[in-house]
C-alpha cells in the first residue's frame, strides 16, 4: 500500500535515519554546492555586517538560493545594517533573530522569521538552527506522539523557545553526535519527504534497503524504480518536463494516470517507464496505470 501524507504513525527518529538524510544531502550537488558557496560568502568574503554592500549580497544570495520571497531586499539589508549585529552574532544572542525578522516596509511591519534564522545560521551554523515550515511540522508531529519538550506551535516563533525545542529533540532521541547544521539537514529533508507541498514524489520507496513488497509484484517494481530515482539524485524538474513530453503522444490510460497525480509524481512515473523500458524492452508496461 502506498504511504500517506505525514509522518508514519510508528516513525521515531534514529541515528540510522538521520545518517541516511545527512548522507543524502551530501550527495546532492544543488544543495551541497549551494551551501559551500554560501559558507564562502558569509564566512570568508563578507563575514561582517557593517556595510550595506556586503549585507545586500548576502541577503540576495539567501533569497535566491532558499526562495524566501523577500520582496524588498534593500529595506531588509538596511534594517540589518542599523542593528549593528556582529557582536550579538558572536555572542550567540537568540533575541537577534526576532529583531532581524521584524522589518517595517512602507509603513507596515513584516515578519521574515525563517529568513532571519537562515541569515544568522550562515554566520554561526552551530549556534543558530534554521526554522522552516517542514521542520515545524516534524517537531509538532513527533512531540504529539512522544513528548520531548513542552511547547505549542506559536511558541516556535520565539527563537529562544525554538532553540530549546531543537536541543531537547536532539537529546531525547539520542542524536547528540549530530551538529546543529546536520540536524537542520535531517529535519528539513524529513519534513520535505513526508509533507512536500507539491505532493509526495515517492509513494512506495521509504528508504528501506530491501523491498517490503512481494517479489515481482507491481508494487515492488514501483519501489525499485523510486529507489533508483532517489539513489541517483535525479532531478524531479527534468523528469517533470519529460512527463509533459510523454503526454503529447501517450494513450488515454496514461493521460488518466497523469490527471490523478501531481506533475512531480508523474515525472517519477515517466522515469520508471524509461528505466523498465531499458531493463525489459518487451514489457508492455500496462502495469504503470496502477501507480
Amino acid at each position: 500500500m502506498a504511504r500517506q501524507r505525514g509522518l508514519p504513525e510508528k516513525y521515531r527518529p534514529s541515528i540510522e535515519d538521520a545518517e541516511w538524510f545527512v548522507n543524502y544531502w551530501k550527495g546532492l550537488p544543488n544543495y551541497s554546492d549551494q551551501e559551500l558557496a554560501l559558507d564562502k560568502l558569509f564566512m570568508v568574503l563578507c563575514p561582517k555586517n557593517n556595510c550595506i554592500e556586503d549585507i545586500l549580497i548576502k541577503c540576495s544570495a539567501l533569497n535566491n538560493f532558499y526562495s524566501t520571497n523577500i520582496f524588498d531586499i534593500h529595506t531588509l539589508a538596511s534594517h540589518i545594517l542599523s542593528l549593528e549585529i556582529d557582536a550579538r552574532l558572536k555572542d550567540g544572542d537568540y533575541s537577534l533573530i526576532n529583531d532581524i525578522a521584524n522589518v517595517e516596509v512602507n509603513g507596515k511591519t513584516h515578519c521574515f522569521y525563517s529568513f532571519a534564522t537562515k541569515y544568522c545560521s550562515h554566520h554561526q551554523p552551530e549556534t543558530y538552527a534554521i526554522y522552516d515550515n517542514y521542520v515545524e511540522k516534524v517537531l509538532l508531529s513527533l512531540n504529539k506522539k512522544e513528548p520531548f519538550a513542552n511547547f505549542k506551535k506559536d511558541q516556535l516563533k520565539d527563537y529562544g523557545n525554538y532553540m530549546g525545542v531543537i536541543l531537547s529533540f536532539r537529546q531525547h532521541f539520542g542524536l547528540s553526535k549530530y551538529s546543529i547544521k546536520e540536524l537542520d539537514q535531517y529535519l528539513w529533508q524529513l519534513g520535505k519527504w513526508y509533507y512536500n507541498r507539491y505532493g509526495l514524489y515517492y509513494r512506495y520507496y521509504n528508504r528501506e534497503t530491501e523491498s517490503p513488497f512481494l517479489k515481482e509484484s507491481v508494487q515492488s517494481k514501483f519501489w525499485w524504480g523510486e529507489k533508483k530515482f532517489v539513489e541517483g539524485h535525479l532531478s524531479v524538474g527534468y523528469w517533470k518536463e519529460s512527463g509533459k513530453e510523454w503526454l503529447k503522444e501517450a494513450n488515454e490510460q496514461i493521460r488518466d494516470l497523469a490527471a490523478r497525480l501531481t506533475p512531480e509524481q508523474f515525472g517519477v512515473v515517466t522515469y520508471i517507464s524509461v528505466l523498465y523500458g531499458k531493463w525489459c524492452p518487451y514489457d508492455d508496461q500496462s502495469w504503470l496505470i496502477e501507480y
